[in-house]
């Protein structure tokens, strides 16, 4: 019999409550379940004494865990969209799929898409390119949470939501990176509405593809744009849970299917955000809290007796 343990987030207690219930009506019995709402040394103390664990985190807090085979890690993604140079001469084709991969479900996921990048072009590409998804992405307001219309998640902590401004504040202050949205939308990247803080989806164009924001991920619609030479690319994007990857280019995607910082790849015009249960992207549950063994027996002969 295995016990499972589940340590809530501060800002979102409901989802493993909503796990305690389910398994309670599947037939689970109420003793195998423990719900723990803890600091981080609560979450540390659980996840050394638990057998199999899962970590979902930024990267401060699954760092100190990824050498440990028992903990399976579920960090930042910096999930990308790139395209290669044909592409990306007609990155208009793909708008959508590049807003949409941006701020389909609040922009919150970590197979959302953090970054584009474009493989090689003429100069001043990335910028267009930057510009148009900085236009696209100012037109979504703050709405009202029930209202089915609502893009964007609120911060129940506004104090939180303005830390968040002020960390993208101070990082623009570093040359080679320009918010596009600012210009887009006016006004402040940080608003309240009816009690909440939102944070407005932004848009950075990295020139410098090693500045600091080039491989930043936070909990809203953010990406930055970045332009390298053709043969950089795959060698500069880093680690990247989804690559969704615009190219008829054969040698490019033969190239991202071998490029080992690419979890799930995309080939073509496909959101980074989409999901097909039939194919996790973070790896399966079993693998981690099962051995796979081989079994083969052999087969008897069928009796005769009656």
């Amino acid at each position: 019999k295995v016990a499972l343990a589940l340590k809530p987030g501060r800002q979102e207690p409901w989802t493993p409550w909503r796990i305690c219930q389910a398994l309670l009506v599947a037939g689970l019995p109420p003793a195998a379940l423990g719900y723990y709402p803890t600091d981080y040394g609560g979450a540390a103390e659980l996840l050394m004494r638990a057998g199999r664990a899962m970590l979902f985190g930024d990267r401060a807090t699954v760092e100190p865990w990824a050498g440990d085979p028992g903990v399976q890690i579920h960090g930042p993604g910096w999930s990308k969209v790139l395209l290669d140079a044909a592409h990306g001469a007609r990155w208009r084709d793909h708008l959508e799929v590049l807003a949409a991969s941006v701020a389909d479900n609040g922009g919150r996921s970590c197979i959302n898409a953090s970054g584009i990048w474009l493989a090689g072009g003429p100069e001043g590409l990335g910028r267009q390119v930057a510009q148009a998804v900085a236009e696209r992405l100012a037109a979504i307001a703050p709405r009202d949470p029930e209202d089915p219309e609502a893009l964007l998640a609120a911060f129940p902590d506004p104090a939180m939501a303005r830390r968040l401004g002020e960390h993208i504040d101070a990082r623009l202050a570093v040359p080679g990176a320009e918010d596009l949205t600012a210009a887009a939308r006016g006004g402040t990247r940080v608003v309240q509405r009816d009690g909440l803080a939102y944070v407005l989806p932004t848009a950075i164009w990295c020139q410098d593809p090693g500045h600091p924001l080039a491989s930043a991920e936070f909990l809203f619609p953010f990406v930055t744009v970045v332009q390298v030479p053709a043969g950089e690319i795959l060698e500069r994007i880093g680690p990247t849970l989804v690559g969704t990857v615009l190219t008829e280019d054969r040698h490019f995607a033969r190239a991202a299917m071998e490029c080992r910082s690419i979890e799930r790849l995309n080939l073509g015009a496909l959101p980074t955000c989409r999901v097909s249960w039939s194919q996790p992207h973070e790896g399966n549950l079993f693998q981690h809290l099962y051995r796979h063994r081989a079994f083969l027996a052999a087969r008897e002969p069928a009796s005769d007796a009656a």
